[in-house]
């Protein structure tokens, strides 16, 4: 099953403004922004900065404060109550480069199980960029080999059994790289129809090195708020 090419350029067409030579390259920010819960689960560190001394609540941006307030309140009925202790430190966040720490104001309500960690809005208006309407989501993630073409594709597919991915088709610009796994059935196009999936993964050499350009996954169907949406890239090292 080959990728439409027209889907492909418009995913492309998505990240036409993205300054790829910026100095310092901007932040792009997946999935929600905080880093996924499993990976602050296997590394407890940063729970350290909230033994940092507390803000007062009038230092926290005002466009924060209905979230905060919201996470804060009872668990149960929803009911306001006052403001946790309020940290101004650096917090986990998700990239396209992975897990970095990142200007935050964080709070830890006793009756949560994860405290409220909300990116800094000048930071995140002055160095982060995404393509307006555009919303990240949980996927796919690759692993660049240290001569920065060769990419080791990971993503969920059709269980081994029924389906071989021999190969991907790869869409380049100067901003961007969409990479799209090509499924070949293994038993006939009715061997796909499966109620679950398995990580799967393809290996491609790009044109030119990835750099700082953002490697991107189709997603949804066009017009969705996550097609085009940017996957995260690790090195091998």
């Amino acid at each position: 099953m080959r990728i439409d090419a027209e889907h492909a350029r418009q995913a492309l067409a998505r990240w036409e403004g993205f300054p790829v030579h910026r100095e310092p390259r901007p932040v792009v920010l997946t999935a929600m922004g905080v880093t996924a819960l499993e990976r602050l689960r296997a590394d407890t560190r940063w729970r350290e900065v909230f033994d940092g001394p507390g803000v007062p609540h009038s230092a926290l941006p005002p466009e924060l404060v209905p979230a905060a307030i919201k996470y804060c309140s009872d668990v149960q009925t929803g009911a306001p109550r006052p403001l946790a202790r309020l940290i101004r430190a650096n917090g986990p966040f998700a990239t396209d480069r992975g897990r970095r720490e990142l200007p935050a104001w964080m709070m830890y309500p006793d009756d949560r199980r994860w405290p409220f960690i909300a990116l800094d809005p000048d930071f995140e208006h002055r160095m982060t960029w995404r393509p307006p309407g555009l919303s990240a989501c949980d996927h796919e993630e690759a692993v660049l080999a240290e001569d920065g073409r060769t990419l080791t594709y990971r993503f969920t597919g059709t269980p081994t059994p029924y389906a071989d991915y021999p190969y991907a088709e790869v869409f380049e610009t100067d901003q961007a790289v969409l990479v799209e796994p090509v499924e070949v059935p293994r038993d006939g196009p009715d061997s796909a129809r499966l109620d679950y999936a398995e990580e799967r993964e393809v290996v491609v050499r790009l044109a030119a090195p990835l750099g700082d350009r953002v490697l991107i996954g189709q997603a949804h169907d066009p017009g969705s708020a996550t097609f085009g949406s940017p996957i995260t890239v690790l090195t091998s090292a």
